[in-house]
């Protein structure tokens, strides 16, 4: 008996043949998945897209508008409010080949800094201190001054004639005044006013033409400070110190 074809042996119903797709039915899911594709690469693209959209050129080249220019010191300008203090000091001077000191007022910018620690108590060489605008004590735009105006703060030197403004007093001055604008809560002394109720000092004097020239008795004991060979021996005494000097200076 010859057993029936392999075909009509298998298990299970038989297996129904399905025709490929037509273009007609590819059709609407192409365009779906193209537009799925494009909406996903628009929104990537927004994604990484700059914050801000690109300048668009308009008019010719030589139309384009220039950035404000920037004043030399780099910092934001002074304006004619701006706050600023002047301390009224009393330095010495010495003379060369004279014994003594001179005593001299010399006014001076005072930062935030400066005025907070006077604000506390601490002993001081400033006898007053007065606060001005600096479009009131600066000749011209306090945005590019050009100097001090030394009748502006005759009410800090009344009584003090001969007073001298520092040296630089215009570029420490612009640096004072900037000093206010990042600390307003300095700004403890009231326009125009001026303020002697200080710590005022002398016991500590401010000699500003002192120039310290080390001596050779000076050079030898630094060396000896810094021998960290015990060169000098296992003594460090006043008088092995004094032959120490003693035998350089006659070698």
């Amino acid at each position: 008996q010859i057993s029936a074809p392999l075909a009509n042996s298998t298990r299970g119903p038989p297996r129904r043949e399905v025709a490929p797709p037509s273009n007609t039915a590819m059709a609407p899911l192409a365009r779906a998945v193209l537009l799925t594709g494009a909406c996903l690469v628009a929104g990537v693209a927004g994604f990484v897209a700059p914050a801000h959209p690109p300048r668009t050129a308009v008019g010719p080249l030589s139309a384009t508008v220039e950035p404000p220019v920037i004043p030399a010191t780099g910092m934001n300008p002074l304006e004619p409010d701006s706050y600023v203090v002047l301390g009224l000091a009393s330095v010495f001077t010495r003379k060369k080949g004279a014994q003594g000191v001179d005593e001299v007022f010399l006014v001076e910018p005072l930062t935030a800094g400066t005025l907070e620690t006077l604000d506390l108590g601490v002993p001081t060489s400033y006898r007053r201190v007065a606060a001005y605008r600096c479009g009131d004590l600066m000749i011209g735009d306090p945005a590019a001054p050009t100097g001090i105006r030394t009748d502006a703060y005759a009410n800090l030197v009344a009584g003090f004639e001969g007073a001298l403004l520092c040296e630089d007093a215009l570029e420490r001055t612009m640096a004072a005044a900037r000093t206010f604008r990042r600390r307003p809560e300095a700004m403890l002394v009231d326009l125009d006013a001026v303020c002697n109720d200080y710590n005022f000092s002398t016991e500590r004097k401010r000699i500003i033409n002192e120039v310290y020239e080390p001596s050779f008795d000076d050079n030898v004991k630094q060396d000896a400070s810094i021998d960290v060979y015990g060169r000098g021996g296992t003594t460090n005494s006043d008088k092995n110190l004094a032959d120490e000097i003693e035998r350089l200076a006659n070698s």
